[in-house]
């Protein structure tokens, strides 16, 4: 990486985020369909006892500035044709999914899929979609996402994710290390499952194991956090598209 391509990424935290969200009165408001760009895809799910938790679904954490202000990032600083307004939400009984070559699921400790959804997820991966997992933390979380993608691809094991892995160089060189989770507490740490479980083979899901990275996107035009903290969030996030789009 370049340092005049690191210093744009720097620039674009203070001068791309930040515009007015849209005006939206459903989730249905938000998307668009597929038209060969890339579209930000974030996974909706209903949790056990009710949807609810810390300011409010746990699958719409920081939803919808943190993809609003990605995606712009991305059309900025990539080559990637880039849907930049909107968001598509979608189940995983929603078969436009699979237009989508990448999906993003947070707080993976509230999520019970259905034996058909888990069906739904173990296809859609097989068919060479990407999965990035954010935002959660402790064992008992990674405990039961471990046992939902267990249904879902069975037989798959969650692994680390070595920082030599192509993933962390695939657009931006970075050290996953410098990714410091935006709460504190407890180190991060990467996993994923690599397809028939092979290192050298694509890596169908990444978890930001400890981590938040799109709480950086939602608020780094806020200030609350440093802007080169928010810088590698994005740089991980570009890593993560540029990789779908190309494995």
């Amino acid at each position: 990486m370049t340092r005049a391509t690191s210093l744009a990424v720097v620039a674009l935290t203070g001068a791309v985020v930040g515009a007015a969200p849209p005006q939206a009165q459903s989730l249905e408001d938000f998307k668009a369909p597929y038209d060969g760009r890339y579209h930000f895809v974030r996974l909706r799910y209903e949790e056990a006892g009710g949807v609810g938790g810390r300011g409010g679904a746990m699958w719409s954490h920081d939803f919808p500035r943190a993809e609003r202000n990605f995606l712009r990032l991305v059309d900025e600083v990539t080559l990637v044709g880039t849907h930049t307004e909107g968001s598509n939400v979608f189940t995983l009984d929603d078969p436009e999914l699979f237009s989508f070559p990448a999906a993003y699921i947070v707080e993976p400790g509230f999520w019970h899929p259905s034996d058909e959804e888990v069906a739904t997820l173990g296809t859609y991966l097989a068919k060479g979609g990407f999965l990035i997992v954010d935002d959660f933390r402790g064992p008992y979380e990674l405990a039961n996402l471990e046992q939902q993608l267990a249904r879902a691809l069975p037989g798959a094991r969650v692994t680390p994710v070595d920082e030599a892995d192509a993933i962390f160089d695939s657009f931006f060189r970075i050290d996953p290390r410098a990714v410091i989770p935006p709460y504190g507490g407890r180190a991060p740490a990467w996993y994923g499952i690599y397809e028939d479980n092979d290192p050298a083979r694509r890596l169908q899901v990444i978890i930001n194991y400890n981590n938040d990275i799109a709480e950086y996107w939602e608020f780094s035009d806020y200030g609350f956090y440093p802007i080169d903290l928010s810088n590698e969030a994005y740089k991980l996030g570009v890593n993560y598209v540029v990789y779908a789009l190309t494995h």
